[in-house]
């Protein structure tokens, strides 16, 4: 399986302009097998939805974070 993502980066860290985006994300999967198409295609199926990173990226997660300096929060870091 080769996973291809796409992004966008604008501004500058020097500015404290510098943002990231994903755009998007291609996968491609090539199965060299004897088994039948409705098996296989039955597998693919069961795989996506197990996997936990397909779940992030096609559905929104809200997302928790927290950061420590020292052992002490920072109280000025925006997420």
């Amino acid at each position: 399986m080769v996973v291809t993502p796409r992004f966008e980066q604008t501004g500058s860290i020097g500015a404290d302009t510098v943002s990231s985006h994903l755009l998007d994300v291609a996968t491609s999967l090539d199965i060299q097998s004897d088994a039948p198409r409705d098996q296989i295609e039955k597998l693919i199926a069961t795989a996506e939805r197990m996997c936990f990173l397909m779940d992030a990226i096609r559905n929104p997660h809200p997302v928790q974070a927290s950061v420590r300096l020292n052992g002490e929060e920072l109280t000025s870091y925006a997420t």
